[in-house]
C-alpha cells in the first residue's frame, strides 16, 4: 500500500477574504506567522502549518495588495542561479 503524501495547498479553487480589500477573492498569497515553538520539527506530522494553535494566518488578492501591506518585494523571489551554487 502506498503512503498518503501531504499535498500543499491548490490555490486554484481557494477563496477568502483579502486582509487589504476586505473583499472575498481567490487567494494569490499567503502570509503565514507561527508561533514559537519549544519542540523540533517532525516531517512525519500530518497536522498542517495552517492548523497549528496560536498561527496567524492572513490572504491576499493580489501581490500589490500583500507587498503593499509588507513592504515592497517582500513577495517576490529575486534569486539568481548564482546563489544556489556551493563554493
Amino acid at each position: 500500500m502506498a503512503r498518503k503524501k501531504n499535498k500543499g495547498l491548490n490555490f486554484d479553487g481557494l477563496r477568502r477574504k483579502c486582509e487589504d480589500t476586505g473583499t472575498v477573492k481567490q487567494v494569490v498569497c499567503r502570509h503565514i506567522e507561527l508561533p514559537p515553538m519549544n519542540r523540533t520539527f517532525n516531517p512525519k506530522e500530518t497536522q498542517k502549518t495552517t492548523d497549528i494553535k496560536g498561527a496567524i494566518v492572513r490572504n491576499y488578492s493580489s501581490r500589490e495588495a500583500a507587498e503593499k501591506v509588507h513592504g515592497e518585494g517582500s513577495f517576490t523571489n529575486n534569486y539568481t542561479e548564482d546563489d544556489f551554487l556551493r563554493p
